[in-house]
């Protein structure tokens, strides 16, 4: 295999794919025995594999930079085209639950293929393809508008990560105005997100109702492979975090702002964990990542393995640059079985976070791509997924001085608080979201008074001191996730009650808690949600009192 950058991409040939997708489900009907259609559903799936394999190809290539124009062209191809033969897909799959050969099927496969097969003919109909391509376009212009936005900013170009930096500055004056410049840039481009965001919410909840559900919340959990719960156990979720974790939250909140000498702690003093400054790794990418190389071969044989493997071929994209969609993230190419991460670096102790956080997932993905019967079968869920990368990120403690020298106490008190102070956040995006498919009909300014509301309730120290935009609710606009990813985003405060639990058991008898996490690994995507929490030995987040353990088991990390 070569690096990421010599591999050749070739468009897919969607008329031919659909082509052979019809000759194969004529084949799987006419299939007289079970090793027949065995068979053809794997040759089948080598095709999809080679396939996906260029799509997600393109798909990095063009978060790389969304103005290369060759990649942001074939990304409107592959949209256009792939609702059309994910119908296809869909067919197929029927033909193998109405077969006489079911039980064979889920006998070698498992019961949860079978239940993301009866699943997935819920999911689409040809009614949606139009709605679904014109969402991918929509995700599409959000990502170049959010891209293309940068401002000047004491002599330099800097895009919202880029002034992120400056808000961990010890200089308070250098912390506001980064902030002023950050919410200006956002307020600058909401007229182009309202726009973009009115139209995925009518299209989204349109989408639903096509397909016959009752609401877009009933059918973004079923896409999300909720099988095991529902908005009701997530709303019960986040009262235990108002009741629980805001309070402990406010406290350390209060402390922050006694250490560094403030009298009310502003949002642009929240990143600032330390009045001397927060722990800063050392080095440049380059060097970052050999050091993460060191640190996982000597972590276990398993991690070693993996991150040559990385390195080898080079599959990562870390540095912030112009052009470049924002955020994180891990995917997989699976004709090579390959996971690739991106990351936006802007010199902060996020590039460690990042780093550990998405080769968690990429670990796991490395992993059971090597242990599970199909590449459909490498990702989980995410609630699980999140667990497999937030418990890596304190896997990694031990190696912290690589990065930070005599720094990383600093950093390793910032980044448990911090972990648990994003928990009230991750819940406060998923109640805006179940508020505003509640009633999709809401304006923008409307949608910015329920986010300042749930600010209130979930985020009672924040303080934008006076930025207009800020204060009337515009801050939700920052995350992607409600853009790009609708949903998705209780899954990591369900995971950090996971990873806290994997953490606690760390300190008590790490070689059993690193087993425990590589069986999670290795079960990739293979059964559900809750089927994988036992498999882990780990607490149900939905019962009653697991949010106040996972509190108490770091409490000795929050306030000695």
């Amino acid at each position: 295999m070569e690096k990421f950058s010599q591999l050749r991409y070739e468009r897919p040939d969607m008329e031919t794919a659909k082509k052979e997708m019809k000759i194969y489900i004529q084949a799987l009907k006419e299939a007289s025995s079970y090793d027949e259609m065995r068979r053809l559903f794997l040759e089948q799936k080598e095709k999809e594999y080679r396939q996906s394999t260029m799509e997600t190809i393109a798909s990095i290539r063009n978060t790389v930079d969304t103005n290369d124009e060759f990649y942001d062209g074939e990304m409107k191809y592959l949209n256009q085209e792939g609702p059309q033969l994910g119908l296809l897909c869909q067919e197929a799959e029927k033909v193998i639950l109405d077969s006489p050969f079911r039980s064979q099927w889920e006998e070698e496969f498992g019961s949860y293929f079978i239940k993301r097969l009866e699943v997935s003919q819920k999911l689409s109909d040809p009614a949606v393809v139009e709605d679904l391509v014109e969402e991918s376009s929509l995700t599409q212009e959000y990502s170049k508008v959010s891209a293309a936005a940068s401002v000047e900013f004491r002599g330099e170009t800097c895009n919202f990560y880029g002034l992120l930096k400056h808000m961990q500055s010890t200089d308070r004056r250098e912390r506001k105005e980064a902030m002023t410049a950050w919410g200006d840039l956002y307020e600058k481009i909401a007229p182009d997100l309202d726009r973009i965001y009115d139209r995925m919410v009518a299209l989204r909840a349109g989408m639903a109702k096509k397909l016959g559900f009752d609401s877009y919340m009933d059918f973004i959990y079923l896409s999300r492979g909720r099988y095991d719960y529902g908005p009701e156990d997530v709303a019960g979720f986040r009262r235990q975090v108002r009741e629980v974790i805001v309070p402990v939250c406010q406290k350390l909140r209060d402390q922050q702002a006694e250490r560094l000498g403030v009298d009310r702690l502003r949002y642009y003093d929240e990143a600032l964990v330390f009045p001397e400054g927060n722990a800063v790794p050392r080095g440049d990418r380059k060097e970052l990542v050999e050091k993460a190389r060191k640190m996982y071969r000597e972590l276990s044989p398993e991690t070693g393995e993996f991150f040559d493997f990385m390195v080898e071929h080079d599959m990562f994209d870390l540095d912030t640059k112009q052009g470049k969609r924002g955020g994180g993230y891990c995917t997989f190419l699976p004709a090579y079985k390959s996971p690739f991460i991106f990351a936006n670096f802007n010199g902060t102790n996020a590039d460690v976070n990042v780093l550990t956080h998405e080769a968690g997932h990429a670990f796991e993905a490395y992993t059971a791509s090597r242990n599970v019967k199909l590449m459909d079968m490498v990702f989980s869920s995410y609630e699980v997924a999140e667990i497999h990368s937030m418990t890596m990120e304190y896997f990694t403690h031990p190696w912290m001085e690589l990065f930070f020298g005599d720094k990383a106490h600093r950093y390793l008190y910032s980044h448990v608080t911090e972990a648990l102070e994003a928990v009230p956040y991750m819940v406060c995006v998923d109640e805006f979201q179940h508020k505003v498919f509640e009633n999709p009909s809401m304006t923008a300014m409307e949608r910015r008074k329920v986010w300042k509301e749930l600010e209130k309730v979930y985020l009672p120290w924040r303080d934008y001191d006076g930025h207009r935009f800020l204060e009337e609710g515009g801050f939700w606009m920052q995350k992607q996730h409600i853009f790009l990813f609708p949903f998705y985003y209780i899954d990591y405060a369900l995971a950090q009650m996971g990873a806290f639990e994997f953490y606690g058991r760390m300190k008590k008898d790490r070689k059993q808690a690193w087993e425990d996490y590589c069986r999670l690994c290795r079960a990739g995507g293979s059964m559900g949600y809750f089927e994988l929490l036992e498999l882990a030995g780990l607490g149900n987040p939905f019962a009653e009192g697991t949010v106040k353990k996972a509190v108490e088991g770091i409490s000795e990390d929050l306030f000695g």
